[in-house]
């Protein structure tokens, strides 16, 4: 069995996949940021579409129930009427 201390030292910065994180603002604003030499780097920026964003996926339809979280926070479910029933 190995050891964590083996494993740490076996560990290769090499066998990390490359990762970028599309984030959008909470004004719409969409932008790729990815690591580089431990610091972030925008890699691209993209104009919101017309008629802005909200800075999160907007769902209109009524949920079916809803859990109250914190007394500002609340959760709603994620399903179709027409798939529940």
């Amino acid at each position: 069995m190995h050891s964590l201390n083996q494993e740490i030292k076996a560990f290769s910065r090499n066998n990390l996949r490359k990762q970028c994180t599309r984030v959008t603002t909470l004004t719409g604003k969409k932008i790729i940021e990815t690591w580089k030499d431990a610091r972030i780097h925008v890699v691209e920026e993209v104009e919101p579409s017309n008629g802005g964003g909200c800075g999160y996926v907007q769902d209109l339809s009524l949920d079916l129930q809803i859990g109250i979280i914190k007394p500002w926070l609340l959760l709603g479910e994620y399903t179709d009427l027409p798939l529940s029933q």
